[in-house]
């Protein structure tokens, strides 16, 4: 799994999502999950920007 930090994210529906956030990615590329990021977590990248998600995912679980 792959964690990477954005500012906000773009999902394949067009819903905008503020953050900054916590981006889960499978090492696949696929989105996994995303959360708010509330504090440092280790192993993640911090990217900046905004992680658009091209394909719908349906079994994505947010928290």
């Amino acid at each position: 799994m792959i964690k990477r930090g954005y500012h906000r994210l773009e999902t394949a529906e067009g819903r905008i999502v503020e953050g900054p956030l916590v981006v889960e990615l499978a090492e696949d590329g696929t989105l996994l999950s995303y959360r708010p990021l509330r504090e440092e977590e280790a192993a993640t990248e911090w990217m900046g920007g905004t992680y658009i998600e091209i394909t719908k995912n349906i079994n994505k679980i947010n928290t």
